[in-house]
């Protein structure tokens, strides 16, 4: 019972971890817009090609702590009619989720 109280309690650990990263990564993100009041320049903020910045703090920081959140709990491997067992990642919750309609997790 000690080992499964510890194992929960580590689990629960990482998922406040995994959401103080995304707390952080939106904090640094909120910053950089912050920088500027004026909206032309808010709008050029969030173009990497003119603000390299933002894709930096996207890619570094904001992808991976969602990655984390999305992949907790998903299953290695999903059953396919058509080919088996194929391998799940986090990407297959996004396009799930932004299917129209029953929903099949």
């Amino acid at each position: 019972l000690h080992c499964v109280q510890w194992g929960l309690g580590q689990r629960m650990g990482q998922r406040r971890d995994d959401a103080a990263s995304v707390s952080r990564a939106v904090d640094l993100i909120m910053a950089h817009f912050g920088s500027s009041r004026d909206p032309e320049e808010k709008m050029r903020l969030g173009n990497s090609s003119y603000s390299p910045t933002i894709a930096g703090l996207v890619l570094e920081h904001l992808c991976p702590a969602l990655q984390n959140i999305l992949e907790d709990g998903l299953r290695d491997h999903k059953l396919d009619f058509i080919i088996g067992q194929r391998r799940n990642h986090s990407w297959n919750v996004v396009e799930i989720s932004t299917r129209i309609g029953k929903h099949d997790y």
